[in-house]
Formats: C-alpha cells, structure tokens, sequence
C-alpha cells in the first residue's frame, strides 16, 4: 500500500507521522519505505537511513521542476515499491498532484495542535486546487494526546473553520478517529533515533490501523470512532480512545480550564464533548472526589462504577472539572442542595 502525509504548516508534523507509521508497519513484519520528499526551502531532517528490520528512511531533495510520480522510483533507490508499503511524507502542494493522487491509497493532511495551526491549516485548505484530486483527502490532528475526546474537538473545530467546505463535495475532506500524541522529549529523541518507545510504537499501531480502514472506505463522508472500533472488530471503543496526557499536560489544561471557569462556566460544546456521571456523590476526605458510574468516559468502559481525580471546580449540580477532565453530572446518588461555584 501506499500512503502520504502532507505537512500543512511546516513539516514536522507530517514527518512525525510518517515516521510513527512506518514503525508500525516495521513491528508487524511488513517491510516499509517512509520517503521524505524536502522542498527548495524545506529542512533536511536528516534521520538514520538504518531504522528498525524491515524499515528505510530515504530522504531526497525535489529538484526545480518539483516531484511527481515518475520520479518515485528512482527516488526509491533499491527499494521495491511492488514489495513493501510505502509512505511519502510530502509538501502540501503535492496534495493535488494528479498522478500522485492516483497512485496513493490515502491521502492524509496533518494539522498541529493549536488554534492557529488549526485557522493556518484551514486557510491552506481554502487555496487548494482541487482538479487533481483523485481522491477525498483525511485530516489527522497531531500533538494532541487526549484521545477520543481530542478527535472528537479537532473535527468540530475543524469543520466549523471550513464552514460549508466541509460538507461541499469539490472539496471532500474527512477526519480520522484517532489523533497522534505529543511525544515527550525523551520520546521524540527516540524517534529520531530511529528507535521508538513502546508507547510511540502503540500510537502507530492504531494510527496505522485508521489509516487502513479509512482507505478501504476512503469515499466515506466520515469514519467515527464506534465504526472504527467495529471495523476493527474490538468490541470496546476505550481501546481506541484511551487519553494519553501525561501529568504536565492534564495540568496545563486543567489551568486553561480554570481560567474558563472564572468567566462564565463550561460552554454546551464542552459538556457535550464530557462523559456523563450518574448516580454521583462528592467523597469527602483529605481531598474532595466524585464517586458514580461513568457514560462516554475514554479510557473507562461506560457504566462502570468509578473514582474521580480530585475536584478543583463545580457548581454542585450540572458539571465538575477535576484534574483529568470536565465531567458533565446527571442524577445524583441523593438529593442536593443547590450550590454556587465552589
């Protein structure tokens, strides 16, 4: 098969992707080739060529004229595209690269974590020429490590910046249920190493896997995290969706949140992106917690009986943030009194 990922501002990113990909493709004994295609103006990543058995990295400079498809196999060198996977980690304007487009199972953009990256991301998007494309192209949200929840708040935020772009069949674009974690430093040292950590390893392993699914039904309008799981047939979607922020980074959001909070309390697109707690109570001890049985939680299977983190905003009646995450509250265990912001 062949993928590519294209860097939207930057690259990377789509480097990034790339790379954690062709790792998992490595592990379960598919040889692969990431090629890394550099622009006039791009930088040179310059990565080991010897990666794990079973990958190459190659990395070539596009000469005056630009790439296209009859340029791959030289660029392959002694690697056999007939005999491994590929995949190009490309300039965003070969996205509508006729030939290109042809020859790819899957086309995918990737775009950073941020806002900015987001508007930058959508603006790109808006100037693309699409007469080339052979194909719909897939969005995939990368430095974001919250899981199901993150996906889910790419593709709304994603969507609303598009607007009707969206949902206008010139343009066909979709979202991949997963999202790629920010790697820790450690992490992204080891990857540059050519040697990646089990946790990264993990991250291709189901990026590869949305890769796959979305390109066996790549016409999709979309391809949600329930379909995703039933595709792959796990029958538990919290495999899939797990949150993997580490400690760092559930407190730098939960610092963002706060600030929120101070202004007005969580917006419906928040508490419809939060897991549900129903028969709940506040446990009272050297800290303050919630107890109940958990909805939509991504790391927890819904209906499970479940201990919060520590409480450190809540009206007493609708919704609590606590270290991890917001919780939307439904009914509780016994009547409350209504309460203020606490």
């Amino acid at each position: 098969m062949l993928f590519t990922f294209h860097g939207l501002d930057g690259r990377a990113a789509a480097t990034h992707a790339a790379l954690t990909t062709g790792f998992a493709l490595a592990i379960s004994g598919r040889p692969a080739i990431v090629l890394r295609i550099a622009g006039p103006n791009d930088g040179v990543a310059r990565l080991p060529r010897t990666m794990p058995e079973g990958l190459t990295f190659v990395e070539r400079t596009a000469s005056a004229h630009g790439f296209s498809a009859d340029d791959l196999g030289d660029m392959l060198g002694d690697g056999d595209p007939q005999a491994c996977d590929v995949v190009l980690d490309l300039p965003l304007h070969l996205v509508n690269d006729s030939d290109l487009s042809a020859l790819a199972d899957l086309s995918i953009l990737v775009v950073g974590p941020g806002a900015l990256e987001e508007r930058l991301a959508a603006s790109a998007i808006d100037r693309l020429n699409y007469e080339g494309l052979r194909q719909p192209f897939w969005l995939l949200g990368c430095g974001r490590s919250g899981g199901g929840p993150d996906a889910k708040r790419f593709e709304r935020s994603m969507r609303s910046l598009l607007g009707c772009k969206a949902h206008d069949p010139s343009v066909r674009c979709s979202f991949l249920p997963v999202t790629l974690a920010a790697p820790s430093r450690s992490e992204a040292d080891a990857l540059a190493d050519g040697c990646p950590q089990p946790k990264t390893v993990r991250q291709g392993v189901l990026l590869l896997a949305a890769v796959e699914v979305a390109a066996s039904e790549r016409h999709a309008a979309r391809l949600d995290q329930d379909a995703f799981v039933e595709a792959l047939g796990l029958g538990e979607r919290t495999l899939v969706s797990a949150d993997q922020r580490r400690l760092s980074e559930r407190l730098r959001d939960l610092a963002d949140d706060l600030e929120t909070l101070e202004e007005g309390g969580p917006s419906p697109e928040d508490l419809d992106d939060a897991p549900v707690m129903r028969g709940w109570s506040f446990q009272v001890g050297r800290t303050r917690v919630i107890a109940g049985h958990v909805v939509d939680h991504p790391t927890i299977p819904s209906g499970r009986a479940a201990l919060t983190s520590d409480v450190y905003a809540t009206d007493g009646r609708t919704w609590a943030r606590t270290l991890s995450r917001l919780y939307k509250l439904d009914s509780p265990a016994v009547a409350m009194r209504p309460a203020g912001l606490q």
